[in-house]
Protein backbone atom coordinates (compact mmCIF):
# COMPACT_ATOMS: atom_id res chain seq x y z
CA UNK A 1 0.00 0.00 0.00
CA UNK A 2 3.36 2.22 0.64
CA UNK A 3 4.55 1.85 -2.82
CA UNK A 4 1.32 3.19 -4.08
CA UNK A 5 1.86 6.50 -2.44
CA UNK A 6 5.13 7.07 -3.70
CA UNK A 7 5.57 9.26 -6.40
CA UNK A 8 6.72 8.10 -9.73
CA UNK A 9 9.48 10.19 -10.37
CA UNK A 10 10.72 8.34 -13.49
CA UNK A 11 7.70 8.63 -15.49
CA UNK A 12 7.52 12.27 -14.43
CA UNK A 13 10.41 12.68 -15.68
CA UNK A 14 9.87 10.63 -19.36
CA UNK A 15 7.05 12.58 -19.74
CA UNK A 16 8.28 16.32 -19.23
CA UNK A 17 7.21 19.13 -21.39
CA UNK A 18 11.42 18.53 -22.98
CA UNK A 19 10.97 15.33 -22.92
CA UNK A 20 7.71 15.66 -25.19
CA UNK A 21 8.96 17.62 -27.54
CA UNK A 22 12.38 16.24 -28.17
CA UNK A 23 10.54 12.74 -28.53
CA UNK A 24 8.10 14.71 -31.30
CA UNK A 25 10.80 16.35 -32.89
CA UNK A 26 12.98 12.90 -33.41
CA UNK A 27 9.95 11.34 -34.62
CA UNK A 28 9.04 13.93 -37.18
CA UNK A 29 12.47 14.26 -38.42
CA UNK A 30 13.06 10.06 -38.85
CA UNK A 31 8.98 10.39 -40.29
CA UNK A 32 9.74 13.13 -42.86
CA UNK A 33 13.47 11.76 -44.23
CA UNK A 34 11.96 8.31 -44.77
CA UNK A 35 10.65 9.48 -48.23
CA UNK A 36 12.08 13.16 -49.30
CA UNK A 37 10.22 12.13 -52.66
CA UNK A 38 7.09 12.61 -51.34
CA UNK A 39 4.54 15.08 -53.41
CA UNK A 40 3.02 16.59 -49.89
CA UNK A 41 6.68 16.36 -47.87
CA UNK A 42 6.66 20.06 -47.68
CA UNK A 43 3.05 19.95 -46.67
CA UNK A 44 4.20 17.72 -44.06
CA UNK A 45 7.22 19.56 -42.91
CA UNK A 46 4.89 22.47 -42.51
CA UNK A 47 2.25 20.89 -40.05
CA UNK A 48 5.15 19.11 -38.14
CA UNK A 49 6.94 22.13 -37.73
CA UNK A 50 3.74 23.87 -36.67
CA UNK A 51 3.35 21.35 -33.91
CA UNK A 52 6.42 21.88 -32.93
CA UNK A 53 6.82 25.51 -32.44
CA UNK A 54 3.07 25.45 -30.42
CA UNK A 55 5.27 23.51 -28.02
CA UNK A 56 7.99 25.78 -27.79
CA UNK A 57 6.02 28.78 -27.40
CA UNK A 58 4.58 26.67 -24.39
CA UNK A 59 7.77 25.69 -23.19
CA UNK A 60 9.73 29.09 -23.43
CA UNK A 61 6.82 31.27 -22.87
CA UNK A 62 5.13 34.70 -24.02
CA UNK A 63 7.77 36.93 -25.38
CA UNK A 64 7.92 40.41 -26.41
CA UNK A 65 11.12 42.01 -27.90
CA UNK A 66 11.90 45.19 -28.32
CA UNK A 67 12.70 46.35 -31.35
CA UNK A 68 11.81 42.97 -33.30
CA UNK A 69 7.99 43.16 -34.17
CA UNK A 70 5.94 40.05 -34.56
CA UNK A 71 5.78 36.09 -32.50
CA UNK A 72 8.14 33.99 -32.18
CA UNK A 73 8.59 31.64 -34.75
CA UNK A 74 10.54 28.00 -34.46
CA UNK A 75 13.88 28.22 -35.22
CA UNK A 76 14.55 25.34 -37.12
CA UNK A 77 14.64 25.81 -40.55
CA UNK A 78 14.06 22.27 -41.73
CA UNK A 79 13.50 18.86 -40.22
CA UNK A 80 15.40 17.56 -43.52
CA UNK A 81 18.31 16.57 -43.18
CA UNK A 82 19.88 18.95 -45.87
CA UNK A 83 21.58 22.12 -45.06
CA UNK A 84 19.74 23.91 -42.74
CA UNK A 85 19.07 21.02 -40.13
CA UNK A 86 20.13 21.01 -37.00
CA UNK A 87 19.89 24.42 -35.90
CA UNK A 88 18.74 25.34 -32.25
CA UNK A 89 15.81 24.77 -30.78
CA UNK A 90 13.94 27.60 -30.08
CA UNK A 91 11.82 30.58 -31.01
CA UNK A 92 13.23 33.01 -33.27
CA UNK A 93 12.12 36.84 -33.52
CA UNK A 94 13.01 38.62 -36.45
CA UNK A 95 14.48 37.39 -39.76
CA UNK A 96 18.23 36.90 -40.80
CA UNK A 97 19.87 40.08 -42.60
CA UNK A 98 17.24 41.81 -40.25
CA UNK A 99 19.25 45.02 -37.88
CA UNK A 100 18.43 42.71 -34.67
CA UNK A 101 17.50 39.15 -34.77
CA UNK A 102 16.73 37.08 -31.61
CA UNK A 103 16.64 33.07 -30.80
CA UNK A 104 14.85 32.46 -27.44
CA UNK A 105 15.15 29.15 -25.88
CA UNK A 106 15.49 27.21 -22.53
CA UNK A 107 18.39 26.08 -20.48
CA UNK A 108 17.00 22.46 -20.84
CA UNK A 109 16.87 22.72 -24.67
CA UNK A 110 19.99 24.12 -25.19
CA UNK A 111 21.37 21.39 -22.96
CA UNK A 112 19.86 18.59 -24.98
CA UNK A 113 21.06 20.22 -28.37
CA UNK A 114 24.63 20.93 -27.14
CA UNK A 115 24.38 16.90 -26.37
CA UNK A 116 23.34 16.47 -29.91
CA UNK A 117 25.73 18.41 -31.13
CA UNK A 118 28.82 16.84 -29.47
CA UNK A 119 30.47 15.26 -33.10
CA UNK A 120 27.93 16.95 -35.74
CA UNK A 121 30.36 17.30 -37.62
CA UNK A 122 32.43 14.43 -37.94
CA UNK A 123 36.48 14.64 -38.33
CA UNK A 124 36.08 18.01 -37.34
CA UNK A 125 35.61 20.80 -34.55
CA UNK A 126 32.09 21.14 -32.71
CA UNK A 127 30.41 22.73 -30.10
CA UNK A 128 31.73 22.29 -26.73
CA UNK A 129 29.60 20.79 -24.16
CA UNK A 130 30.23 23.21 -21.39
CA UNK A 131 27.75 26.12 -21.94
CA UNK A 132 29.96 28.94 -20.92
CA UNK A 133 32.46 27.59 -23.58
CA UNK A 134 29.95 27.13 -25.95
CA UNK A 135 29.20 30.62 -25.85
CA UNK A 136 32.38 31.86 -26.56
CA UNK A 137 32.51 29.42 -29.87
CA UNK A 138 32.20 29.70 -33.78
CA UNK A 139 30.97 26.16 -34.03
CA UNK A 140 28.23 27.23 -32.06
CA UNK A 141 26.64 29.67 -33.23
CA UNK A 142 27.44 28.60 -36.90
CA UNK A 143 25.18 25.47 -36.13
CA UNK A 144 22.50 27.59 -33.86
CA UNK A 145 21.81 29.99 -35.72
CA UNK A 146 23.67 30.41 -38.99
CA UNK A 147 22.62 28.24 -41.54
CA UNK A 148 24.12 29.45 -44.59
CA UNK A 149 27.30 30.74 -43.68
CA UNK A 150 30.29 30.42 -40.90
CA UNK A 151 30.16 32.76 -38.07
CA UNK A 152 33.66 34.21 -37.27
CA UNK A 153 34.35 36.08 -33.52
CA UNK A 154 37.05 38.39 -33.73
CA UNK A 155 36.66 40.08 -30.05
CA UNK A 156 34.56 40.39 -26.66
CA UNK A 157 33.20 43.15 -25.94
CA UNK A 158 32.18 43.86 -21.84
CA UNK A 159 29.01 43.73 -20.46
CA UNK A 160 27.29 42.83 -17.57
CA UNK A 161 24.05 40.51 -16.68
CA UNK A 162 21.27 40.60 -14.41
CA UNK A 163 21.68 38.65 -11.09
CA UNK A 164 22.96 36.03 -11.29
CA UNK A 165 22.77 35.48 -15.28
CA UNK A 166 25.96 34.93 -17.62
CA UNK A 167 26.05 37.10 -20.62
CA UNK A 168 28.61 37.31 -23.56
CA UNK A 169 29.01 39.71 -26.17
CA UNK A 170 31.22 39.30 -29.67
CA UNK A 171 31.54 41.22 -32.51
CA UNK A 172 31.39 38.96 -35.38
CA UNK A 173 30.78 38.15 -38.76
CA UNK A 174 29.13 35.73 -40.90
CA UNK A 175 30.99 34.69 -43.98
CA UNK A 176 31.82 31.61 -46.34
CA UNK A 177 35.54 32.80 -47.22
CA UNK A 178 37.99 33.82 -45.38
CA UNK A 179 40.05 37.11 -46.15
CA UNK A 180 40.45 40.58 -44.42
CA UNK A 181 37.07 41.57 -43.49
CA UNK A 182 36.09 44.08 -40.93
CA UNK A 183 33.42 42.27 -38.20
CA UNK A 184 29.69 44.06 -38.67
CA UNK A 185 27.51 42.44 -36.09
CA UNK A 186 27.16 42.01 -32.14
CA UNK A 187 26.38 38.56 -30.64
CA UNK A 188 24.66 38.66 -27.21
CA UNK A 189 24.26 35.75 -25.65
CA UNK A 190 22.37 35.79 -22.09
CA UNK A 191 21.72 32.95 -19.67
CA UNK A 192 19.01 33.49 -17.03
CA UNK A 193 16.75 32.82 -14.87
CA UNK A 194 16.14 29.15 -17.12
CA UNK A 195 16.13 31.07 -20.44
CA UNK A 196 18.47 31.76 -23.08
CA UNK A 197 18.94 34.19 -25.40
CA UNK A 198 20.95 35.00 -28.28
CA UNK A 199 20.42 38.39 -29.82
CA UNK A 200 22.19 39.29 -33.35
CA UNK A 201 22.47 43.17 -34.23
CA UNK A 202 23.68 45.09 -36.81
CA UNK A 203 26.69 46.96 -35.39
CA UNK A 204 25.59 50.84 -35.21
CA UNK A 205 28.95 52.36 -36.04
CA UNK A 206 31.46 51.38 -39.18
CA UNK A 207 33.80 48.74 -37.57
CA UNK A 208 37.16 50.11 -39.27
CA UNK A 209 40.01 47.70 -40.30
CA UNK A 210 43.08 48.25 -38.08
CA UNK A 211 46.12 49.00 -40.24
CA UNK A 212 48.75 46.80 -38.10
CA UNK A 213 46.49 43.83 -38.12
CA UNK A 214 45.71 44.60 -42.01
CA UNK A 215 49.40 44.43 -42.37
CA UNK A 216 49.57 40.93 -40.44
CA UNK A 217 47.30 39.81 -43.08
CA UNK A 218 49.22 40.85 -46.02
CA UNK A 219 52.35 39.14 -44.72
CA UNK A 220 50.28 35.88 -45.00
CA UNK A 221 48.55 36.46 -48.07
CA UNK A 222 52.09 37.21 -49.33
CA UNK A 223 53.40 33.34 -48.42
CA UNK A 224 50.00 31.97 -49.25
CA UNK A 225 49.85 33.21 -52.58
CA UNK A 226 53.90 31.94 -52.51
CA UNK A 227 52.76 28.22 -51.71
CA UNK A 228 49.83 28.13 -54.39
CA UNK A 229 52.12 29.03 -57.10
CA UNK A 230 54.06 26.33 -55.87
CA UNK A 231 51.46 23.84 -56.06
CA UNK A 232 49.65 25.02 -59.33
CA UNK A 233 53.14 24.40 -60.71
CA UNK A 234 53.77 21.16 -58.95
CA UNK A 235 54.06 17.86 -61.64
CA UNK A 236 54.44 15.76 -58.89
CA UNK A 237 52.42 12.50 -57.59
CA UNK A 238 48.72 13.14 -55.97
CA UNK A 239 50.19 12.27 -52.67
CA UNK A 240 53.12 15.46 -52.90
CA UNK A 241 50.33 17.70 -54.34
CA UNK A 242 48.16 16.83 -51.74
CA UNK A 243 50.68 18.07 -49.04
CA UNK A 244 51.45 21.51 -50.97
CA UNK A 245 47.48 22.10 -51.60
CA UNK A 246 46.93 21.52 -47.40
CA UNK A 247 49.95 24.04 -46.63
CA UNK A 248 48.24 26.97 -48.87
CA UNK A 249 45.18 26.02 -46.81
CA UNK A 250 46.79 25.55 -43.85
CA UNK A 251 48.75 29.30 -44.08
CA UNK A 252 45.29 31.05 -45.17
CA UNK A 253 44.04 29.90 -41.59
CA UNK A 254 46.93 31.13 -39.56
CA UNK A 255 46.85 34.09 -41.42
CA UNK A 256 42.66 34.60 -40.77
CA UNK A 257 43.62 33.54 -36.92
CA UNK A 258 46.12 36.22 -36.97
CA UNK A 259 44.52 39.11 -38.41
CA UNK A 260 41.87 38.21 -35.45
CA UNK A 261 43.77 37.84 -33.02
CA UNK A 262 45.84 41.12 -33.37
CA UNK A 263 42.33 42.94 -34.24
CA UNK A 264 41.14 42.04 -30.23
CA UNK A 265 44.69 42.71 -29.16
CA UNK A 266 43.90 46.62 -30.19
CA UNK A 267 39.74 46.58 -30.61
CA UNK A 268 40.24 48.66 -26.94
CA UNK A 269 42.32 51.51 -28.96
CA UNK A 270 40.18 52.36 -31.53
CA UNK A 271 37.77 55.01 -31.42
CA UNK A 272 34.93 53.19 -32.21
CA UNK A 273 35.49 50.92 -29.25
CA UNK A 274 33.20 52.63 -26.85
CA UNK A 275 30.05 52.95 -28.93
CA UNK A 276 29.68 48.93 -29.06
CA UNK A 277 30.45 48.10 -25.80
CA UNK A 278 27.34 50.65 -25.11
CA UNK A 279 25.47 49.04 -28.37
CA UNK A 280 26.20 45.54 -26.66
CA UNK A 281 25.09 46.39 -22.69
CA UNK A 282 21.79 48.20 -24.56
CA UNK A 283 20.99 45.15 -26.20
CA UNK A 284 21.70 43.32 -23.00
CA UNK A 285 19.27 45.32 -21.16
CA UNK A 286 16.51 45.13 -23.83
CA UNK A 287 16.17 41.24 -23.46
CA UNK A 288 13.17 40.02 -20.73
Amino acid sequence: MVALLLPNTGNARATSPLDRYLAARDRSIATLNRDTTSDTLSQEEDRARGRLEAMLKAMIGPLSIPGVPGEGRINLQTLLKEQGFGMLDGLAFGMPGDRRMVVATTDGLLAAWLKGHKAWWPGRSNVPQDVKAALRSEDFYTQAISPDSAIALFADLPVTAPGAGHAVALLALARQDIGPWMPDRIILARVHDGRVFIAVESAAVPVAAIPACTAVWRRYETRTQAASATFQASKADEKTRDALFAKVTRLEEEGDRAHRRCFAERLAEQGYFPALVRQAQALQDSLP
